[in-house]
C-alpha cells in the first residue's frame, strides 16, 4: 500500500491530485517580466492621476426669486333680490309688495404701503414720484357683472392715497386695485344700499370681499314674514363645490342633500335658508369650499305682517375665537340682543360685558352662559340707557357673536301697519395692529366711529377726503375697558364728509374699531347699519421661493 502524501506534499498536488511538473527557468522568468510590464503602466496612470492638479467641483446656485402679492380684486353683493314668491302681490293691488331699491353706491379707497396716512400723518411724498413729478398713486378698475370696464377713474392728491365713488352702480360689479408698481396696496370697498320707504324699508351697507374657501354668517332670521339667502358666486373658470351647514337654536339643521352644492364657471347659486330651517329667529350657517374661492354673502329681510322690518347685506364673519370685541352697539329705546354661536364639537361657556365710556357697566351679569355644541344662542341686553356701547365676549372655546341693533321708526299710516323698524348686524372687530383703514359709505346721512380699548393707548384717525387729500389728524385717548367715540363732524374735511380714515394706535393690537353709518328715512325715522375696521389689509409679506432639487 502506498504511503499517503504528507502535509508539504499535499501542497504541492495540483488540483487531479498529480505532482505538477516543474517549470522551466527561462519561462518562469519570462513570465515575470510580463507581469511587471503590465503592472507599471497602471502605476504610472496612477501616478499621474495622484500628481494632477485637481480641478474644483462648482457649487450649485439655487434660483431665489420674492413673489410680491399682485392686485386685489374685491366682489361686490349688489342690491337686495327677493325670492320670486316674496314679490307675488295676489289679486289685491292695493297690497303689492313694494321691492327694495336696485341702485347701489360703492366707494373703494386704496393707499400705497409707504403713504404717511397709515403712520398717522399728512405730508406729500418726495420719494415716490413719476418722472414728470407726480406722486405714485394706487390704480383703481371698476367693472360690471360682465366685465365692462364702468369707465370711471380715481382720483388722487399728493399722499399716495386713490378713492374711486360710483354712486349710482346697478348689478354686481367687482374693483380691482394695485399699487403704482403692480403690487397689493392697502385697501376697501364698500357698498351701501337705501330704500327709504316702503316693504322693505332699510339702508344696508357691506364689504366687497376677496373671494374665499370659508366663511360663516349669524344672525340671520326666518321667521313667518323673514327671508334669508345664502349668495354663492364662482368668478372662476372652473365648477367649484360648497359645503353648507346651517345652525340653530336646537343644534344643527337637517340639510337633507342640500348640503352639497355645485356652483358653475361665471354662475351663481342661491340657497333659500327658510327652506332647510323655518320658523328660526336667528340662524348661523357655514360654508366650506372644495376647489377655487367664492364669492360669498348672505342677504337677510324681516316684516311683521304688513310692517317693515328692515334687511340687511352680510359679509363673512371672521374665524370663531375666544374674545370677540363689538364697537359700536346702538341702543334707542330698544335693547340689543346678542347670537352667540359655537360652531365647537363640545359644549362651552362664555361670559358678556357691555362697555360705555365710562368703562363696564353695572347691567345683571351674564357669566358662563351655556352655549351647546353646534347651537345658536340669543339673550337680550337690557337696562342698557339709550347711547353707543361695546360689547365684549370671552368664552372658553372658539365662538363666533354678532350684536343686534334696531331703530324703530314714526308710526306710518292706517291701522294694520305699525312702526317700521330696520337693524344691523354689529360683527366682531379685529384688533388693530399697525393701522387700520376703512372706506366710508358715500350714501346720504353720517356716522360716527367707536373705539373699545383692550390696553390704554393713544390712537390718531386720519379722515380723507372724496378727492384723495387728508385731512387733519384727530387724536383720542381709548382707556382699557372704555370706548371713545369720533363723530362725523369731527372728521369733516373743508365742511365736507369724509370718504375714508385711518386709524393708527400707538400701542398695536390694543384697539377695536367700527363705523355705524346712519341715515334719515325722510319720515323722521333713522336707518343704520355698520361694519368693522380692518387691520392692516393691505399685501403682506413677499412669499420667497427657491428652486429645489
Amino acid at each position: 500500500m502506498a504511503e499517503h502524501p504528507t502535509l508539504d506534499e499535499r501542497a504541492l498536488l495540483d488540483e487531479h491530485g498529480e505532482q505538477p511538473v516543474p517549470e522551466h527557468p527561462r519561462r518562469s522568468a519570462a513570465r515575470v517580466l510580463l507581469s511587471l510590464a503590465a503592472v507599471v503602466p497602471l502605476a504610472l496612470a496612477a501616478g499621474a492621476l495622484a500628481t494632477a492638479p485637481s480641478e474644483d467641483v462648482p457649487s450649485v446656485q439655487r434660483a431665489t426669486v420674492e413673489s410680491e402679492p399682485g392686485a386685489s380684486t374685491r366682489w361686490c353683493q349688489g342690491p337686495l333680490l327677493l325670492p320670486e314668491e316674496l314679490l307675488d302681490s295676489g289679486p289685491d293691488s292695493e297690497l303689492a309688495v313694494t321691492p327694495p331699491s336696485t341702485a347701489i353706491s360703492l366707494r373703494t379707497t386704496s393707499v400705497e404701503p409707504g403713504s404717511s396716512v397709515l403712520f398717522g400723518t399728512v405730508s406729500g411724498s418726495t420719494t415716490q414720484q413719476e418722472d414728470d413729478g407726480s406722486v405714485r398713486a394706487p390704480s383703481i378698475t371698476a367693472r360690471g357683472a360682465d366685465g365692462t370696464d364702468l369707465g370711471d377713474q380715481p382720483v388722487s392728491q399728493d399722499i399716495g392715497v386713490s378713492v374711486l365713488d360710483l354712486p349710482a352702480a346697478e348689478g354686481t360689479p367687482h374693483v380691482t386695485s394695485a399699487t403704482s408698481e403692480d403690487g397689493r396696496p392697502v385697501t376697501d370697498t364698500l357698498q351701501s344700499t337705501i330704500t327709504s320707504s316702503g316693504d322693505y324699508r332699510s339702508l344696508a351697507v357691506s364689504r366687497c370681499a376677496e373671494p374665499a374657501t370659508e366663511a360663516r354668517f349669524l344672525g340671520m332670521s326666518t321667521d313667518t314674514g323673514d327671508s334669508s339667502v345664502l349668495v354663492l358666486h364662482n368668478p372662476t373658470e372652473r365648477p367649484v363645490t360648497a359645503s353648507v351647514q346651517l345652525w340653530t337654536e336646537e343644534g344643527p339643521a337637517a340639510m337633507e342633500g342640500r348640503s352639497q352644492v355645485v356652483v358653475a364657471p361665471g354662475a351663481e347659486e342661491r340657497v333659500l335658508l327658510e327652506s332647510i330651517a323655518a320658523g328660526q329667529a336667528a340662524v348661523g350657517v357655514d360654508v366650506s369650499v372644495l376647489g377655487s374661492p367664492l364669492a360669498m354673502h348672505v342677504q337677510t329681510t324681516e316684516r311683521d305682517g304688513l310692517t317693515p322690518g328692515g334687511a340687511e347685506i352680510l359679509s363673512p364673519l371672521p374665524a370663531a375665537s375666544t374674545e370677540l370685541q363689538m364697537p359700536g352697539v346702538d341702543v334707542a329705546g330698544t335693547p340689543p340682543t346678542l347670537v352667540l354661536a359655537n360652531p365647537q364639537g363640545v359644549d362651552t361657556t362664555a361670559t358678556v360685558e357691555v362697555h360705555g365710556a365710562e368703562g363696564a357697566l353695572e347691567i345683571p351679569a351674564l357669566e358662563k352662559i351655556e352655549i351647546p355644541a353646534g347651537t345658536v344662542l340669543r339673550t337680550t341686553l337690557d337696562g342698557l340707557p339709550d347711547g353707543t356701547y361695546a360689547v365684549s365676549v370671552r368664552a372658553a372655546d372658539p365662538i363666533a357673536a354678532v350684536t343686534r341693533s334696531v331703530r324703530t321708526g314714526k308710526d306710518l299710516p292706517g291701522d294694520t301697519v305699525g312702526a317700521p323698524v330696520d337693524f344691523t348686524l354689529v360683527a366682531p372687530a379685529p384688533a388693530l395692529r399697525s393701522h387700520g383703514m376703512s372706506a366710508l359709505p358715500s350714501q346720504a346721512g353720517a356716522g360716527e366711529l367707536t373705539l373699545i380699548g383692550t390696553a390704554d393707548s393713544a390712537v390718531t384717525v386720519v379722515p380723507i377726503a372724496a378727492d384723495g387729500s387728508a385731512g387733519a389728524p384727530v387724536d383720542v385717548s381709548v382707556s382699557t375697558g372704555s370706548t371713545t367715540t369720533v363723530t362725523a363732524e369731527q372728521l369733516q374735511i373743508g365742511g365736507g364728509s369724509a370718504a375714508a380714515l385711518s386709524v393708527v394706535p400707538e400701542v398695536p393690537g390694543a384697539v377695536h374699531a367700527s363705523w355705524m353709518q346712519r341715515a334719515d328715512d325722510g319720515a323722521g325715522g333713522v336707518l343704520l347699519s355698520s361694519v368693522p375696521v380692518l387691520s392692516d389689509q393691505g399685501g403682506g409679506e413677499p412669499v420667497v421661493v427657491r428652486l429645489a432639487e
